[in-house]
């Protein structure tokens, strides 16, 4: 009997109908009303009535529900302790200081899809880790990096600041301005040396440590900073974002985030085969 049918079958139980079933399985209605008749062909009964709105299931169909759902968490029981029984990897990932918090989230959720029984330990960025998450300019020399999402380098400002209602911006159009300055940034030091040849000068409103403040600073008034963005992500909702290649001059620049990952043999061959394992992963996700 296919466990795949049985969990289709209690789904209609559970919703009440085959749409809902459909949507709660992320399937097509056509393969939850397949699995339905191929139970009843193989039990020779009736599990549903059939109805304009839904279906309405029969006393046999019932008692067939206690003994499916039973046999479900058999099922689960057994895949759990299994899975319980492998030796669990305890993975260290250190996180650059330019990497917003969004991206240590989807790697985390990219690690556990590859590797269900994985633990994962976050460390800081001077001590030594399994794998760095961080971009192609500061990784490390000796490492493989294994890019994973793209960055747009965008001019952000407060929605209600004047710069926000102007249709084109020009460089000079920065000189004076209240700015959110992010020490820690890669390219700091090019852009400090465009605006000086530029003779532009900014007001350095604060001076921050990581993405996450520089963001709220701008959403809350504090003045307009230079940021990498993810191309993905919609943050028109807390700011109005400039590409820098749309300000007249100023080029566009982006950057690569992803994972870096020593090219030498760990110590541990357990460990090297896991490494490997999450490794393959990441680089089928480019």
């Amino acid at each position: 009997m296919d466990l795949k049918a049985l969990s289709y079958f209690v789904a209609v139980v559970e919703e009440g109908s085959i749409t809902a079933a459909a949507g709660r399985c992320f399937v097509a209605q056509p393969s939850i009303s397949h699995a339905i008749n191929k139970l009843e062909t193989e039990l020779e009964l009736t599990l549903f009535v059939r109805q304009k709105r839904g279906v309405t299931i029969t006393p046999e169909g019932d008692e067939f529900y206690n003994e499916a759902k039973s046999l479900l968490n058999h099922a689960e029981s057994i895949r759990s302790r299994f899975i319980a029984q492998k030796e669990s990897f305890v993975m260290t990932v250190s996180v650059a200081q330019s990497i917003a918090f969004g991206y240590l989230n989807e790697l985390l959720s990219t690690l556990k899809t590859i590797d269900e029984s994985l633990q994962v330990k976050l460390v800081q960025q001077t001590e030594q880790a399994d794998i760095c998450l961080t971009v192609d300019r500061l990784a490390a020399k000796g490492v493989q990096f294994i890019p994973l999402w793209q960055d747009q380098y965008c001019l952000i400002i407060p929605s209600q600041h004047p710069l926000a209602f102007k249709e084109h911006i020009s460089l000079s159009d920065l000189n004076g301005q209240a700015f959110i300055e992010r020490s820690y940034c890669d390219r700091s030091s090019e852009l400090g040396e465009l605006l000086r040849l530029s003779n532009v000068s900014l007001d350095v409103a604060a001076s921050v440590d990581n993405e996450e403040w520089a963001l709220s600073l701008v959403e809350a008034g504090v003045g307009v900073s230079v940021v990498p963005l993810h191309q993905a992500q919609d943050y028109s909702h807390r700011f109005v974002v400039k590409e820098l290649g749309t300000i007249k001059g100023l080029q566009s620049v982006r950057r690569s985030i992803g994972v870096a990952i020593p090219y030498s043999d760990f110590t541990n061959t357990a460990v090297n085969t896991r490494i490997g394992e999450i490794k393959k992963g990441l680089i089928n996700l480019q």
